[in-house]
């Protein structure tokens, strides 16, 4: 059973990412979790309870509109959807619910149409990928759903666990994947003399080759390939201090010529697994 949880704002950019969510897991005993936030403005004397009713109220409607264009959108089958509307900042609600939930997979859309770019500019996507201790996909507005044949891996060379790895090699079995596993060498390094990757005693049988880049412009190196292999998902770990972790800091990030157009998988290993 996959549970899913699938942050909302109501726009057709969170139906498009629900709908690949969905589409990406499949529906048999699947469990999807419908979640929207929203914030009621500080007290003031001009304020009153029927302030705070009328915007529960509102966004519950708002949330019973947005399933049913969900429900027309994509057979969930006989899947569990289910609806939730929660005060509060976004990031704080979907921490807890990840916990309480027993939640497998955050699925967000990203706002216009820069992809990752986007995904790590965005704050609410950026917090809830940082915080989050359940894999966060992110799909870029103007990705349409197909099937996952090709997905590009980063691999920082850090120790990895089996539950970390385990959405990818899910999603690579269920759809029949290969896999491109993309390393950083360092300036003056022999890749030859790289350690074994720690993903080869983790994947078991799923086809997968190995592509090396330099760390200089490793970012746009790997923007480069994700494009030439016409990829259809790219795969990062989240954790501190590697070589992929400026990725996940704004100031780098927002001068990075990152523009791709796939869905982005955000694997999150805890620093002392």
């Amino acid at each position: 059973m996959a549970r899913l949880l699938l942050p909302t704002d109501l726009s057709d950019n969170a139906l498009n990412a629900a709908v690949y969510g969905i589409r990406l897991m499949g529906v048999e005993q699947g469990h999807f979790t419908l979640l929207h936030t929203f914030l009621i403005p500080p007290f003031s004397p001009a304020a009153d309870l029927s302030l705070d009713v009328a915007s529960v109220e509102a966004a519950q409607e708002g949330l019973d509109r947005f399933a049913a264009r969900l429900r027309d959108a994509v057979h969930v089958g006989g899947a569990v959807l289910d609806h939730r509307v929660e005060h509060g900042e976004l990031p704080n609600v979907v921490d807890r619910l990840v916990n309480e939930l027993g939640i497998e997979l955050v699925v967000m859309g990203t706002q216009g149409a820069s992809g990752l770019e986007e995904a790590l500019l965005g704050s609410n996507t950026a917090d809830v990928i940082r915080r989050s201790e359940a894999p966060v996909l992110t799909i870029p507005a103007r990705a349409g759903y197909r099937d996952p044949r090709r997905i590009v891996v980063a691999d920082d060379g850090g120790t990895l666990t089996p539950s970390t790895v385990a959405p990818l090699l899910n999603i690579a079995r269920w759809h029949r994947a290969e896999l491109t596993i993309v390393r950083g060498v360092p300036e003056g390094v022999d890749a030859s003399t790289l350690p074994p990757s720690p993903l080869d005693d983790l994947l078991g049988a799923v086809p997968r080759s190995m592509h090396y880049l330099s760390e200089h412009n490793l970012v746009t190196a790997l923007n480069d390939l994700v494009d030439q292999l016409e990829a259809d998902l790219l795969v990062l770990t989240h954790r501190h201090r590697t070589v992929w972790s400026d990725l996940f800091h704004h100031s780098t990030t927002a001068h990075m010529a990152m523009h791709t157009q796939v869905p982005l998988l955000v694997l999150e290993q805890a620093l002392k697994p």
